[in-house]
């Protein structure tokens, strides 16, 4: 990042500007209300270390989206991995809200996604990214991160009986 890009754009505002985001987006994608913010101060601590050698803030941006994705999936694989029951018990829920009816309908809808459809639905509707934003955060192509967004939502619709209202990214 060039020096007076830095001091415009220092990691205290970046990690202000984009917590609240990552965190639910990892909540989203890990299927864990508890674990959303673990998983985002992972993925800044790690943007941290690197903060040296990040060109831009849709750089930084890209970057703590992708590690928080891919440690959401992560975490997901390897709890669906384990034998029902061995689990440890549950994670306490981070606030009220989210243990709300609505939170446990999204995050039932989006459980019967693809993780790759999940992902980008998460990170274009609840993110609010857009899709060329999304790609580069998944190190996919524009291209497939609209396949997977329109075959995401179609399901989402039919889960959650949704009127037929997609709307391009």
């Amino acid at each position: 990042m060039s020096t007076s890009e830095a001091a415009a754009y220092d990691f205290d505002t970046c990690f202000r500007d984009l917590f609240p985001r990552v965190a639910r987006t990892a909540a989203l994608v890990s299927r864990d209300p508890g674990l959303g913010p673990d998983i985002a101060q992972e993925a800044f601590a790690r943007l941290y270390e690197r903060w040296d050698r990040i060109e831009s803030a849709e750089h930084a941006r890209n970057f703590a989206f992708r590690v928080a994705v891919n440690l959401a999936r992560s975490h997901l694989r390897r709890r669906l991995a384990l034998p029902f029951g061995l689990r440890g018990p549950d994670r306490p829920q981070a606030d009220a809200t989210a243990s709300s009816d609505a939170w446990l309908v999204v995050m039932d809808a989006l459980g019967d996604l693809s993780p790759r459809q999940r992902a980008c639905v998460v990170l274009v509707d609840y993110a609010d990214l857009d899709a060329a934003a999304a790609a580069a955060a998944l190190g996919m192509a524009e291209a497939t991160v609209r396949v997977h967004l329109r075959r995401g939502r179609g399901a989402l619709r039919t889960k959650l009986r949704i009127a037929d209202q997609e709307v391009e990214p």
